[in-house]
């Protein structure tokens, strides 16, 4: 594909905004570490963190943040955390213009409201991927996010997917953009400006603290409501935290069940979302699902 992105220059910083809930100030300490030892610069607004009620500051920093982000000469707007509060923000983007050079977002969970909405509306691609704190765990897929910034990572490639119904067994090569995140988002997307659009898409699901009755629930209403309608297929990352009362877990459950009654493919094992691992995943670049016994899906970076 054309580069949409080019590599992080030395010079340049990563914006770094919360527009959702804050964090424990060990968590951002143990995140800004690693950004600080691979000699990243960031670009911290003063006010980051003032908490208030779910939030991690009041709704008028927030917006001055993810505006100030924008317009900035940082290419990389990476955000602190999801928990809630992202989507109060778009109401303030939908009034401005759209700016001129794309500025490339990262995070997850709650951080779909944005991911919809740039892509959807801006056409910009996004990256569904670690939030700023998470950067302080230890885990390999780290390194990932250090090579795409390094515009050294020009695809992601997902082996060994597992199809979960008749229509991901057949051979078959699917070409589409990505598109998706956390389940619960997608679902209160329905009505509003930054509503999912999946058709003619690869959906990529994920979601966390949901039972098996609740994750099924969704679906169907996301399913009653069309947006599933010309899906090109469903690729399911981890589904964490989901046990019921008694202790026994059930989303498996639950999103065969979904799988069983789909037209379209559906296929596990996405090593993204709430889990150890949390892979860069591209949203809105061109991808290829390749299906049959394993499936894979490769992604392009953009960069």
């Amino acid at each position: 594909m054309k580069k949409v992105f080019k590599k992080l220059a030395p010079q340049e910083s990563i914006a770094v905004i919360a527009p959702a809930s804050a964090a424990p100030l060990e968590r951002l300490n143990k995140g800004l570490d690693w950004f600080v030892r691979h000699r990243f610069t960031l670009s911290l607004p003063k006010d980051l963190l003032r908490p208030k009620l779910f939030f991690a500051s009041p709704l008028e920093n927030q917006v001055r943040h993810i505006i100030q982000a924008l317009h900035s000469d940082s290419p990389v707007i990476w955000c602190l955390r999801g928990g809630y509060g992202s989507a109060r923000l778009i109401p303030y983007l939908e009034e401005l213009k759209k700016p001129p050079g794309r500025k490339l977002l990262i995070g997850f969970s709650d951080i779909t409201a944005l991911h919809l909405y740039l892509g959807q509306k801006w056409g910009w691609p996004t990256l569904h991927g670690r939030v700023l704190t998470q950067m302080g765990d230890a885990h390999p897929d780290r390194a990932l996010y250090k090579k795409l910034l390094a515009g050294e990572l020009k695809e992601v490639r997902f082996k060994g997917l597992v199809p979960m119904n008749a229509a991901a067994k057949k051979v078959k090569t699917i070409k589409g953009t990505v598109t998706g995140g956390n389940l619960r988002l997608l679902e209160c997307s329905i009505g509003t400006a930054w509503e999912l659009e999946a058709r003619g898409k690869i959906l990529f699901l994920e979601d966390v603290g949901e039972r098996g009755y609740a994750l099924h629930r969704m679906l169907v209403h996301l399913t009653q409501a069309g947006l599933l309608e010309g899906v090109k297929a469903v690729v399911l990352g981890d589904f964490t935290e989901g046990e019921e009362k008694d202790g026994t877990d059930r989303t498996r459950e639950a999103l065969e069940a979904f799988a069983a009654e789909a037209k379209f493919p559906v296929l596990r094992g996405m090593p993204c979302g709430h889990g150890v691992k949390n892979h860069p995943l591209p949203f809105h670049t061109p991808a290829t699902l390749r299906l049959g016994g394993r499936g894979e899906l490769v992604v392009a970076t953009g960069f």
